[in-house]
């Protein structure tokens, strides 16, 4: 198989991304390759260096491993992409965090100025 024969992605998010609201990497949504035959056993020829292929079923889903994907993951229905569309793409992103409270007197909490230091 040629690498310009990979032409499925899905969407995945893992499960419980919400569990983990500063961590960028653990919130991703990605882009994954879709194997409709099944994963191989080794990489397509073509297929680019900075992109994980450990051992199939790893970093790619095919509908054998779909199922356990699914297990911790979310995972979109497969899509066909156009000519040239990246391997996988990653979506970090951070939660919003809520504001820090104040006091009565309106000044952030812990913010009071700390003199600085007299040498240069």
């Amino acid at each position: 198989m040629h690498i310009s024969e990979v032409t499925d992605r899905v969407l995945t998010q893992l499960r419980d991304a919400g569990d983990y609201p500063t961590n960028p990497n653990l919130n991703a949504a990605s882009v994954v390759v879709f194997f409709p035959g099944g994963c191989p056993d080794t990489a397509p020829e073509g297929w680019p260096d900075e992109v994980d292929f450990d051992t199939p079923h790893a970093t790619t889903i095919c509908p054998d491993c779909l199922e356990s994907w699914r297990d911790d993951h979310l995972v979109s229905a497969p899509v066909a992409v156009p000519p040239g569309t990246p391997l996988t793409l990653h979506f970090p992103w951070v939660a919003a965090q809520p504001a820090p409270t104040t006091p009565d007197d309106g000044s952030p909490a812990d913010t009071d100025p700390v003199p600085a230091g007299t040498s240069a």
